[in-house]
């Protein structure tokens, strides 16, 4: 039975290290933790996202995930997991860098997001993106179809410099901005080695060691922010 509520998700920034597969690996894992079945497409030749599904042993029905050769394979793709009614979300995880694959995986995205760190070279690539997106208008017969573009900063420290506030201040004068921040947490890196941020969280619980137990609280954080970040994007209260 179809699922015409299905939506899709795309990644994407114009150069590497920006975050992309780190903040893929955390709205994933809040939205399996809410229950939402998810197909999560690696369009990245690197396949940094599909390698850590199959490293770490992932097994949960909820959560598939395959690799994109082509991203003009994108609307097969979603219109067979739409057909099928099996699907609630559709991650796209993209490369870092430009090309005009770019435009095929807009035009089959309902959500763009664009994570950027605050660093002078980010804040340079994302005009890129965000130019590569007005750009879009003039190439599309109805701009009113397009998906809608946020840019969410990410790995924020806790106690940003004034050099980094001072690229905040500027980026949120120039482009749409989530209200959530994507911060920098150690979590994420302990989830990188071990899986879904919810299920470290539950193992910490489960732990019978005590200082185990007390860190499953910080991943329990970083999931609420996933789950936040997540319904922002999805426009959900």
């Amino acid at each position: 039975m179809q699922n015409d509520d299905m939506k899709v998700i795309t990644v994407m920034t114009r150069k590497g290290g920006a975050g992309k597969t780190t903040l893929m690996q955390a709205i994933t894992s809040a939205a399996v933790k809410g229950g939402r079945r998810c197909l999560v497409l690696d369009a990245d030749p690197q396949q940094a996202l599909y390698r850590w599904f199959h490293r770490i042993g992932i097994d949960n029905p909820l959560v598939r995930v395959q690799q994109l050769e082509f991203s003009a394979d994108l609307e097969d793709v979603i219109e067979k997991a739409w057909q099928a009614g099996d699907t609630d979300l559709v991650f796209v995880d993209t490369q870092g860098a430009a090309g005009a694959w770019a435009d095929d995986l807009a035009a089959s995205s309902d959500y763009l997001v664009v994570p950027m760190k605050l660093a002078e070279k980010d804040l340079s690539i994302t005009k890129d993106t965000f130019n590569w997106y007005v750009g879009l208008r003039d190439r599309t017969d109805d701009p009113s179809a397009l998906p809608s573009l946020r840019i969410i900063f990410a790995d924020v420290p806790t106690k940003p410099t004034i050099a980094q506030q001072n690229i905040e201040t500027e980026a949120l004068s120039l482009f749409p901005i989530m209200d959530n921040y994507f911060m920098h947490r150690n979590q994420h890196v302990d989830a990188d080695a071990q899986g879904f941020l919810h299920d470290v969280a539950e193992q910490r619980r489960a732990s019978r060691y005590g200082l185990l137990r007390t860190h499953a609280k910080h991943f329990d954080e970083a999931v609420e922010e996933a789950t936040d970040i997540l319904k922002e994007i999805l426009g959900e209260e």
